[in-house]
């Protein structure tokens, strides 16, 4: 799955591209997939991501992140009708993560593992951590060379935001998520002008481009 700024970012971009979205409920359901309660070691969360993200068997016989399975039970052409505008922009900021954690596992991923297939081969599960430091310090890198970055400005001011959308989710599930975000990357951290081994700045960068450009096509036959 993508990293949260990334979210952010790909969120930030298509709140300037698309008219009359309310900011605080777009960005926030940007980031609502991950309000999963986990447990003691991550290794699971509550609701499961299979709730989350509406995960389906695909015809390779894969669990994964289905954005098809939400449209159809949240994002219909005839629902949106009835949306009120910060329904509309919930809901959709919550379309926009599920198409970037897909665009992100199709190219992202194999990329990483490309940059040591030895080292992923051996320890599959485990080198993902050594991916989400890089991950996690570019976030940071970001945020300390766009201090005023909107999108996580927007997040880090909804306090108090009330789940009325999705029951898989209890009532305090996004502003206890926020929260918890929020601290994580307001943490100090050093050495962020480091070599990245397996995701570089660059890299980033052109998967938001990317990203951005391939989501916005594609709510072209989705946003009624």
């Amino acid at each position: 799955m993508a990293s949260w700024m990334i979210h952010l970012r790909v969120a930030d971009i298509l709140l300037s591209r698309i008219d009359g979205l309310f900011e605080m409920e777009f960005v926030v359901g940007n980031l609502a997939p991950d309000s999963g309660v986990p447990n003691a070691d991550w290794s699971d969360f509550s609701p499961s991501p299979v709730i989350s993200h509406f995960k389906a068997e695909n015809s390779e016989g894969r669990v994964t992140t289905c954005p098809e399975k939400y449209i159809a039970s949240h994002f219909t052409k005839e629902m949106q009708k009835s949306y009120t505008k910060e329904q509309f922009s919930f809901y959709l900021g919550y379309l926009v993560h599920l198409l970037t954690d897909v665009l992100w596992v199709k190219n992202t991923l194999p990329l990483c593992a490309s940059k040591a297939p030895e080292e992923y081969s051996a320890d599959p599960k485990g080198i993902v951590w050594k991916w989400k430091k890089d991950f996690f310090d570019l976030d940071a890198l970001y945020l300390m060379e766009n201090p005023d970055f909107r999108a996580f400005r927007i997040y880090e001011g909804a306090k108090g935001f009330v789940n009325e959308y999705l029951d898989i989710f209890s009532p305090d599930a996004f502003d206890q998520k926020r929260e918890y975000i929020v601290n994580f990357y307001r943490q100090k951290r050093t050495d962020l002008y480091r070599d990245y081994v397996y995701f570089t700045k660059e890299e980033a960068d052109r998967f938001v481009a990317f990203a951005t450009e391939e989501i916005e096509r594609m709510l072209e036959k989705h946003i009624k």
